[in-house]
């Protein structure tokens, strides 16, 4: 079914003069794709064919199967694009069409291959699908900025998660560990083992990660109560401040960032 909707969509926009390229992210651009991936879909159109292409798109899906779902995101998009999700009736509930349209006008920042993968591209009419490698010296520099924050931000916020403790919440409790203590430390560890990715938070974390690394950290995040959120707290802050200089050692201006191949 992945394949009849692929299909479905590249044939009815292929040959409309005004959607310029058609390309694939997601597990397709990353290798990953298997029976519980969604289908991920971008594509490039003139300015005032936005709204036009989702109509055709969206009916050219409903020649393959009644469409069950139907989620488009208010705009503007996080990401500065337009975006519609859709699924099809008696499909598996993982197949969902997560479909994007780019302005021909507009950046696209969705095509450096250290973040976004290599793009299987369907059709490229004007040459707009160009994947590049990250820029080294501006994601160096993003980096460093990010460690000086993230490094008085931590200290500043764990409180907040130890007086949710004392008080006695532990729902707020469990949020704020989430928020200021997990999510910080898998962004410091990212910025040594997935440098071109740290601040993906837990996106590809099983994939990208070291091993030893996942198994240390994905204890932190399975809470009992009170007193075993304590002291988990306790030791993630003691693995933060272990990272810390080796972090900043990755990373120093007197050492050269190296990617990932």
């Amino acid at each position: 079914m992945r394949q009849i909707i692929l299909e479905k969509i590249v044939s009815t926009l292929q040959p409309l003069d005004f959607v310029l390229a058609l390309w694939q992210g997601g597990s397709a651009a990353h290798g990953y794709t298997d029976e519980w991936s969604d289908l991920d879909i971008a594509v490039v159109v003139e300015d005032n064919c936005v709204e036009e292409t989702f109509d055709i798109v969206e009916k050219a899906l409903a020649e393959i199967a009644e469409i069950e779902l139907k989620y488009r995101v208010p705009e503007p998009a996080w990401h500065g694009q337009s975006q519609c999700f859709w699924r099809l009736k008696e499909t598996p509930p993982f197949l969902l069409i997560d479909f994007a349209v780019f302005r021909r006008s507009r950046r696209n920042d969705f095509l450096e291959i250290e973040r976004h993968g290599k793009v299987p591209i369907a059709f490229d009419k004007a040459n707009l699908i160009v994947p590049h490698p990250v820029d080294k010296s501006k994601l160096l520099s993003t980096i460093q900025s990010r460690f000086h924050e993230i490094k008085i931000c931590f200290d500043l916020l764990q409180p907040l998660v130890k007086k949710e403790i004392y008080r006695g919440h532990l729902v707020d409790a469990i949020g704020n560990y989430h928020n200021w203590t997990l999510l910080p430390l898998v962004e410091l560890l990212g910025m040594i083992y997935r440098p071109h990715r740290y601040d993906f938070e837990l996106k590809y974390f099983s994939r990208d990660f070291p091993r030893q690394i996942v198994d240390r950290v994905a204890p932190l995040f399975c809470i009992a109560n009170l007193e075993d959120l304590a002291a988990k707290q306790q030791i993630a802050e003691a693995f933060f401040a272990e990272t810390l200089p080796l972090a900043q050692a990755k990373f120093s201006s007197d050492n050269a960032l190296t990617l990932p191949p």
